[in-house]
């Protein structure tokens, strides 16, 4: 009976030892799961940072982006008026008849046909009226 007694003692030794080596190696891959966890939680974190970040900037970039439309509005009006002076500096006369700008070298309005004074006829009769 002793013999018995310790055959079962030494099996159950046996079975602690590999029972142990087993919950060794479980204890081994719980620890990696949960390095693993905690740094995906690290990485989660970053991320809503960066997130966060990103919002904060889109919304100090609207304001910017409303800035940039109204300048482009402002610089259509520009080239408009540039455009309208640059008109008037190629084409500085304007037909009496019709009020569309000719060359000065113009001497009938290509658009109306009314025979065109010359500038100098044109100054003459402005000192007239003074």
């Amino acid at each position: 009976m002793e013999t018995f007694l310790n055959r079962i003692l030494s099996d159950a030794k046996q079975q602690s030892a590999v029972e142990a080596q087993l919950l060794e190696q479980k204890s081994e891959l719980l620890d990696a799961m949960n390095e693993t966890v905690e740094m995906n939680s690290a990485i989660l974190a970053q991320v809503k940072d960066i997130v966060y970040n990103i919002r904060t900037e889109v919304k100090e970039i609207q304001p910017l982006k409303e800035a940039v439309e109204k300048i482009r509005g402002e610089i259509g009006c520009l080239k408009r008026e540039v455009k309208s002076f640059e008109e008037k500096l190629k084409y500085p006369s304007l037909c009496l008849a019709c009020g569309k700008p000719v060359m000065p070298e113009f001497k009938i309005c290509p658009y109306c046909g009314e025979t065109l004074k010359p500038i100098q006829e044109q100054i003459v009769t402005l000192e007239k009226y003074k």
